[in-house]
């Protein structure tokens, strides 16, 4: 699959010193959703603001579809949507003024049918004539949404794009999301809900300190680093996990008894756990299963970092 950005190494120093990016080295695939992760701070909104053209890097090399983001800034410029954090909008316009004249920016013709039809995929047609200013915070976030693909961009970016939204909202959003994807815009988004980006992306890159900690196919990525636990309902609590088991990866959770192992492993341990359990007269109710999510692999990286 064709790349639609790719950035080599991509560094980004702020006056003082403080380095933001370091040596940050992507590819995105045309027409995936990828999920850009990582604590605050991190370096994702720098990251995105450099792509776009609002902050300018330190070193480095950017192109987006082959136009280079300083050489070519026009049509770089072009062929990308922003939806940023703050709600940043013009509060005396109306709605569907500030569409118009944010796809003439672009030096684009007018399109009232394209116009609608954003307007209408995220339940604001209805409010076309209101002023930003009398708009609730979710509706104006969705303004944020309709402006960004007013000039039709081929890639999308969505910076914490539900934050302090409600849940229709994010609902909207996310069938709009996977509406973009199958007429081929790429998508790029930062999220704190990390089972958003369980649920909707294809890829996941995760990073920390300005720096690219991984990239990776989220199913692989899950299969590759996620963990299992087997959950066990004790009939009796333990006050502390007896010696003839502590070769075993466990832990005590009130009266759950939770032994985590590699899933990828046919000789994972369990049947031996069973056994010694059942030599211990140590007996529970039920057992059942987890297996690792998004968030906890993301935890884990991160702290390993």
């Amino acid at each position: 699959m064709s790349s639609v950005l790719a950035i080599c190494g991509l560094n980004k120093t702020y006056d003082g010193g403080f380095e933001a990016l370091k040596e940050i080295q992507l590819e995105i695939r045309k027409g995936e959703i990828f999920a850009l992760l990582g604590p605050n701070g991190a370096g994702k909104t720098t990251l995105i603001s450099i792509i776009c053209g609002i902050t300018n890097k330190s070193s480095g090399i950017i192109s987006v579809n082959g136009f280079d983001i300083e050489k070519d800034y026009r049509k770089a410029r072009q062929q990308i949507g922003l939806v940023p954090q703050e709600l940043t909008t013009q509060a005396f316009e109306k709605v569907i003024d500030t569409l118009t004249f944010s796809r003439g920016l672009f030096g684009l013709k007018p399109d009232k049918q394209h116009i609608e039809s954003i307007l209408k995929s995220l339940s604001l047609w209805d409010k076309r004539d209101n002023k930003i200013m009398t708009l609730s915070g979710g509706m104006k976030r969705r303004v944020l949404i309709a402006k960004a693909l007013a000039h039709e961009p081929q890639i999308l970016f969505l910076d914490e794009p539900t934050a302090g939204v409600d849940v229709e909202l994010r609902k909207d959003m996310w069938k709009l999301v996977r509406q973009l994807r199958e007429s081929g815009v790429t998508i790029i988004l930062t999220t704190h809900y990390i089972e958003e980006a369980e649920e909707m992306a294809d890829r996941v890159g995760v990073i920390n300190k300005g720096q690219i900690v991984l990239v990776e196919e989220k199913s692989a990525l899950m299969k590759k680093l996620g963990s299992k636990q087997l959950i066990l309902e004790l009939q009796q609590p333990l006050a502390e996990i007896p010696e003839a088991l502590k070769s075993y990866d466990l832990s005590l959770e009130g009266s759950k008894l939770v032994f985590t192992y590699d899933s990828n492993n046919p000789n994972n341990g369990i049947c031996d756990l069973l056994e010694q359990l059942k030599a211990d007269n140590i007996r529970y109710d039920d057992l059942n299963t987890k297996q690792s999510s998004l968030e906890d692999i993301f935890v884990n990286l991160v702290a390993k970092q």
